[in-house]
């Protein structure tokens, strides 16, 4: 099985801060990409998430899905929809969410962990983000799946067949010490991903033992 990952366009490696809120921006290149960043927090506290990916007015993209994984990538809590609209503030700035964006908070001991953004419906297959994801291998599936109409390619609206979506997304780590994201340039050919960070090195792993 192949899998593929995308990453932020904007490169924040081994971010060091105390208790920093911090905002991650980007595009994917297919409908089943999985996105992932390595985070820590130095003592016991309660971290938020947070996704204005749906709702953005310069992004209007794709209906997300939000996890969160310990450091030996085992999926902690996750969402598809937090069912709210409103805004929030990150670092002085202003950005809305709506009902198909997540929005949760997760209290967490001292640690490493990882957070995976996906695009709505490409769940986990297991409690395990090394078992994969559903819709693993089809970088079409919201129009092959017939989602919204299918009137594009790629990320299509979910329910609303005038309401085609774009490749855009965008999530808040709120409350957490450091981040550590792979270097998306250059972007790794399928079977040679690079990755990095204790929950990924389980996938290279198991992607080894199945060749």
């Amino acid at each position: 099985m192949v899998r593929h990952f995308a990453f932020a366009a904007a490169l924040l490696a081994a971010v060091p801060a105390s208790a920093a809120d911090l905002t991650f921006t980007g595009n994917f290149g297919r409908d089943d990409n999985v996105l992932l960043f390595n985070f820590s927090i130095a003592s016991a506290q309660t971290v938020g998430i947070r996704s204005t990916s749906w709702q953005s007015p310069d992004g209007g993209g794709f209906d997300p899905i939000l996890y969160i994984a310990d450091s030996a990538g085992n999926i902690i809590t996750s969402q598809d929809d937090g069912g709210v609209a409103g805004s929030l503030t990150v670092n002085g700035m202003n950005y809305d969410y709506g009902v198909y964006d997540s929005f949760f908070d997760v209290a967490l001991a001292a640690g490493t962990y990882t957070a995976i953004i996906t695009q709505y419906a490409n769940f986990a297959n297991t409690g395990n983000i090394a078992g994969g994801f559903s819709k693993d291998g089809n970088p079409n599936f919201t129009f092959d799946e017939g989602y919204g109409g299918a009137t594009q390619p790629m990320f299509n609206g979910v329910w609303d067949d005038n309401d085609p979506r774009t490749s855009f997304w965008r999530f808040h780590l709120l409350n957490v010490d450091s981040v550590t994201v792979v270097d998306p340039n250059p972007v790794p050919a399928p079977g040679a991903l690079g990755l990095f960070g204790f929950a990924l090195a389980a996938l290279v792993a198991q992607k080894r033992r199945r060749a």
